[in-house]
């Protein structure tokens, strides 16, 4: 653990009465409608909250850290996913395909679209006031991603269906570091908005998924 954290919260590991302490990031997922959304608000519905599994967040409660829990806010990192469907929900773009009927990929260009634009904000104590304000969203890099080896592009006029096309990219760069640290107390409202000034269609036409991670130490009892 962080020595400044530990000195600036006061907590113990193993002694008794003390919460521990845990590095765990908190989470949250949801779909950004193409030409639709201008904005969305993560973290203000827990699980089993709609459809939301323990894959969408690990917030139990609505807004709220659960009784008895602490999060000291050290970073944000932002995972884009763009998508291949349209309607209300998400379907995963693929990376690679491999017939010439299928559309070209637009994952780069969906990526892009959504990086570049856009601001993030968090708000914590449910009176609107930000903690944290930044944009744009290319500036919240996510820490792990696709590697693309090799990729691969061939047409064979005998065997046109063995036609292979790829399409990748990720936001790289500095992780957001929030310093000094955000605190987070039990009962209290909190959210972490995106927001666009207009909405816009992505390249592709269908809609992509955002995944919000808020990293730093967890307490509890």
């Amino acid at each position: 653990m962080d020595p400044r954290i530990r000195a600036k919260y006061g907590q113990k590991l193993t002694a008794p009465g003390y919460k521990e302490a845990i590095r765990q990031p908190l989470y949250d997922t949801l779909i950004f409608l193409s030409n639709s959304t201008t904005q969305l608000r993560f973290f203000t519905q827990g699980l089993g909250g709609g459809t939301k599994t323990d894959a969408d967040t690990n917030l139990a409660l609505n807004g709220q850290l659960s009784k008895g829990q602490k999060f000291v806010c050290d970073g944000v990192e932002l995972i884009i996913k763009p998508g291949s469907a349209g309607g209300a929900v998400y379907t995963r773009q693929d990376v690679f395909r491999q017939n010439p009927a299928l559309a070209a990929p637009q994952f780069a260009n969906d990526l892009w679209a959504l990086a570049q634009s856009g601001s993030l904000k968090i708000v914590i104590g449910g009176t609107g006031k930000p903690y944290l304000q930044d944009a744009p969203l290319l500036v919240f890099p996510a820490q792990s991603g696709l590697i693309l080896a090799a990729t691969a592009d061939q047409s064979l006029a005998a065997a046109a269906n063995q036609t292979i096309t790829s399409d990748y990219a990720r936001v790289a760069g500095r992780p957001y570091v929030i310093y000094p640290e955000l605190p987070i107390e039990e009962n209290n409202d909190f959210e972490v908005q995106l927001n666009w000034t207009a909405a816009f269609a992505l390249p592709s036409g269908f809609n992509a998924q955002i995944v919000c991670r808020l990293l730093g130490i967890l307490y509890r009892n």
